[in-house]
């Protein structure tokens, strides 16, 4: 009797089934393939494609790519957090004092309505939020960051006269670029459709204001030669 032969044991060099690296090209470490697409990432770039006449950039626009929006109620809820924490340093402050219960409640109490009437003004003119009242320099809070950044944007979209519809990378697809035309070209074509319009009825309203001016002056020459014949007719009877 002959047992099976056993296949021999391929030695694993760093969790590869490789005996050695000589040879094979690599450097023995397994590694990401950065070239490799995915099969989610796959099926987004062609819903992207196929939908490209209904926002399809926008679709093929990497969620990690875009600018994070701050959250307004995120916001106004740290803000109002910063005014229970100053409230209570407060409290804390005059309790260690010995100010009586009564007189901490009431200055606790002031020190809150003021810090809360602040905060409708500072939203209200942040225009977006409570994007104003961010600090312009990095917090460490995502949301204050987010609206810091975005202010910052929108003021260099304003000082370039970026449109806030434009989508990034919008002016390689060329698909796009000829809809857009097509459309402005439409919209110029409507308006000066309508621009015509407009100048035919003004000059039918001028047609018929001069008809009846003339109308109002055969009129008035008409009755101005019949007062003549009357008084004609008296002239004569009298003579």
């Amino acid at each position: 009797w002959n047992p099976p032969a056993l296949s021999p044991v391929v030695a694993m060099y760093n969790g590869i089934g490789l005996a050695t690296v000589r040879g094979s090209g690599t450097n023995g470490y397994v590694s990401r393939n950065l070239a490799h697409v995915s099969a989610t990432r796959s099926a987004q770039l062609k819903a992207g494609v196929k939908d490209s006449g209904a926002g399809g950039l926008h679709n093929m626009e990497r969620a990690g790519d875009r600018p994070k929006r701050a959250n307004p109620e995120i916001l106004l809820h740290n803000r109002k957090r910063e005014v229970e924490a100053k409230c209570l340093r407060l409290q804390e402050g005059l309790e260690g004092q010995g100010v009586p219960d009564d007189e901490v409640e009431r200055r606790v109490g002031e020190l809150r309505s003021q810090l809360l009437a602040r905060l409708p003004a500072a939203a209200a003119s942040g225009g977006r939020g409570d994007a104003a009242a961010a600090p312009s320099g990095r917090t460490g809070e995502t949301h204050a960051d987010a609206a810091s950044k975005e202010r910052e944007t929108n003021a260099l979209k304003e000082a370039l006269g970026i449109s806030s519809a434009y989508v990034g990378g919008s002016a390689f697809d060329r698909e796009a670029q000829e809809r857009e035309k097509a459309e402005r070209q439409a919209r110029r074509d409507a308006e000066e459709a309508e621009r015509a319009s407009l100048l035919a009825e003004l000059e039918r309203e001028q047609a018929r204001e001069e008809r009846q001016r003339a109308k109002e002056a055969r009129r008035r020459d008409k009755e101005e030669r019949r007062a003549e014949k009357k008084r004609q007719k008296k002239s004569r009877a009298s003579d």
